[in-house]
């Protein structure tokens, strides 16, 4: 086994508490293997655990919504976390990352706002503004997405959003809380890492952009009341969650006139690593009204490494860039300072063995990912993702190379790591002390009948 091919892009680097042992993540994608109520399938979980086993460091789901309200309008099929129920599958999840030695990171969404479909198109969409659904053109979506929106009805359903309501200032301060205890139930889960969902489009990054936040409140208008729905996330989340490392990926820009710019969320990013962010891990672009920087093409990624470039000079704290698949490249770029840590999603889709091949010297052994977007394409339709380049993409469970085996001798059943960290209880007011409350005020339990 030589790193000397890649010596960045193979070296340890430290998040918050934890050290992952290379630069290469698996990226977040809604790849829709979930089950019709968010349950985490057994293929679901074989296909996070086959990018575990492929050597990748951190392995980062799809966006798990994580409020009742969130769950009603998600893209196709989505993981659910916001009730105990739902830590059957995710606990499945995390136990089998662990076993082929990767960290797991769950990103956690508070909804897809306007970006949302419910299976009932008549109800409205929850959004920081009334009446503005999105609509996307089809000269404006990712090379080969054209191709499905042309021939598939369900796909074409896509391209319009449904209507959309204003969500009240109450209802966003509700959906925070169930949010942060949302977060405690992945860690109990036995996730490392909570990534705060809010980029390209969904509903954090409406509340932030001026293209998309009509709102006259404390939520809307200037651009310190547009930050405040992300900012505030940050903060609960950080204190209902010690001991996890907690970042947020953001776009890094929405590349429209009138959109965000880079410099406004370098901002937004410097915000967050003052409120305890451990991490910022970059996307790109506005959402589905213009996909091609949300799915890039090679030509469109290739700036992706600059623009990390800019957040890095700001920042203390690592940054993660997405879609760089050449490692040569991305091994260049990450010694040159431009970003911490390469995520991928469909060069992963395509090698799992992608971040092994590197370690071991076999670099020219590396499946290519063409960016046909096949894979996405069949997404849309509704169905599990298959790649051209990989036949056991979306029947990994089938595959008895990547078998889940018995507990390993010397492994703890106890709950470990993060699991213990003591987390504080959303339902009571967090300024007043627990313990000594119940201590001062306690008293025995007399039973039922007269007193004594």
């Amino acid at each position: 086994m030589s790193n000397s091919n890649f010596p960045n892009l193979l070296s340890p680097i430290k998040i918050g508490p934890f050290e992952l042992k290379n630069r290469i993540a698996l990226a977040p994608m809604n790849e829709t293997m979930a089950g019709a109520n968010g349950e985490c399938t057994m293929q679901e979980v074989a296909y996070y655990g086959t990018r575990a086993k492929g050597g990748a460091a951190l392995i980062t789901t799809g966006a798990i919504m994580a409020t009742r309200l969130a769950s009603r309008y998600v893209w196709g099929r989505n993981m659910f976390c916001f009730n105990p129920g739902h830590l059957q599958g995710l606990g499945m999840l995390t136990t089998h990352i662990h076993y082929f030695g990767a960290l797991a990171s769950a990103q956690m969404s508070m909804g897809f706002g306007r970006q949302g479909h419910s299976y009932d198109e008549s109800e409205l969409a929850p959004a920081p503004t009334a009446g503005l659904p999105y609509e996307a053109a089809l000269n404006a979506q990712t090379k080969g997405l054209e191709k499905v929106f042309t021939r598939n009805e369900r796909a074409r359903g896509f391209l319009v959003g449904q209507m959309t309501r204003e969500m009240s200032i109450s209802e966003i301060r509700s959906e925070q809380k169930e949010y942060a205890q949302s977060c405690q139930l992945a860690v109990i889960a036995g996730f490392d890492m909570i990534e705060i969902h809010g980029p390209h489009g969904y509903l954090e990054h409406e509340f932030l952009s001026p293209l998309s936040n009509k709102r006259t409140d404390m939520y809307g208008g200037e651009w310190r009341n547009r930050k405040r729905l992300i900012n505030e996330t940050m903060e609960q989340v950080r204190y209902a969650c010690p001991g996890v490392a907690v970042g947020v990926r953001i776009s890094a820009e929405e590349h429209v006139e009138g959109g965000l710019t880079r410099e406004e969320m370098i901002d937004v990013a410097k915000d967050l690593e003052a409120r305890g962010a451990d991490f910022i891990s970059l996307s790109d672009g506005g959402g589905y009204e213009e996909t091609s920087h949300l799915v890039g093409t090679e030509e469109v990624a290739a700036h992706f490494p600059d623009a990390g470039a800019d957040f890095k000079k700001a920042l203390k704290i690592p940054v993660i860039v997405a879609s760089q698949h050449d490692p040569v490249k991305a091994d260049a770029d990450i010694g040159a300072g431009k970003f911490d840590v390469s995520a991928m999603a469909r060069q992963l889709f395509a090698d799992p063995e992608y971040a092994n091949k590197l370690m071991q010297g076999r670099a020219e052994e590396i499946i290519r990912c063409k960016r046909c977007n096949m894979c996405l394409m069949r997404c849309l339709s509704g169905i599990t993702p298959e790649c051209p380049q990989n036949p056991w993409l979306g029947r990994e469970y089938a595959d008895p190379d990547y078998g889940f085996g018995a507990r390993r001798k010397g492994e703890s059943i106890l709950m470990k790591g993060v699991q213990n960290a003591p987390m504080p209880a959303l339902e009571r007011p967090w300024w007043k002390t627990e313990v000594p409350l119940l201590q001062d005020h306690w008293r025995a339990f007399r039973g039922p009948g007269p007193r004594q």
